[in-house]
């Protein structure tokens, strides 16, 4: 009796599961990223105060932020495989202090891209593989001798390995280590920069229906 109790408990874990991840249901999902650079594209979370002293006297202070909010929503295609849409919204502030000089720089971000996910039916704890894109509009405002403003085009193209830590049977809390390769295209400026970036995403991710 002990063994078809301990026995019966293991199919109940393995049937809750797989039935998070079946065909025919959805993901609701929430998180954001941490790089290890702060360059153009605004798809990190980063805070970042610096100073540099010159041989004159004279010193340079510069500060600078972003926030990045990365909803989204997919549908099981099959059984452990969901596709959907990635979306991106981004917000930050760069600025720099040079004795009387003053520049500053705040940044919003909006994009949108499929996402595809799959999952490892394990346990209590999901691996999972995941590949993504972005494509959306970077806005500038730069207050410098009066404000301009400019806009720069956004291609990001990312992928990785993560976990998904079940909190229940609807919901679970991941992390993925992520690679993620940005290109920004300044238009009105004839050129574009690309960034390679390694770092983690984590999230909160919601399993509807059935």
């Amino acid at each position: 009796m002990k063994k078809l109790k301990i026995l019966s408990f293991f199919l109940l874990i393995s049937f809750s599961v797989h039935s998070q991840t079946e065909k025919g249901r959805m993901l609701l999902g929430a998180g954001t990223h941490i790089g290890f650079s702060n360059g153009v594209g605004m798809m990190d979370m980063y805070f970042s105060n610096s100073t540099r002293e010159f041989a004159d006297g004279s010193s340079e202070k510069s500060s600078s932020y972003n926030i990045f909010f990365a909803p989204k929503v997919g549908y099981f295609l099959t059984d452990n495989l969901a596709a959907g849409i990635d979306l991106a919204f981004g917000w930050g502030s760069r600025e720099i202090f040079l004795n009387a000089f003053a520049f500053e720089a705040n940044n919003s971000l909006f994009g949108a891209g499929p996402f595809v996910r799959y999952y490892l039916p394990k346990g209590k704890i999901l691996p999972f593989a995941e590949v993504n894109s972005i494509f959306g509009n970077q806005r500038t405002r730069t207050d410098m001798a009066g404000d301009t403003e400019s806009n720069t085009g956004i291609t990001n193209i990312g992928g990785g390995l993560g976990l998904a830590l079940l909190l229940g049977e609807r919901s679970s809390f991941d992390l993925l280590l992520n690679y993620s390769s940005n290109r920004a295209n300044f238009e009105s400026d004839g050129f574009y920069t690309r960034q390679n970036t390694i770092g983690i995403k984590f999230g909160y991710t919601i399993f509807l229906g059935k």
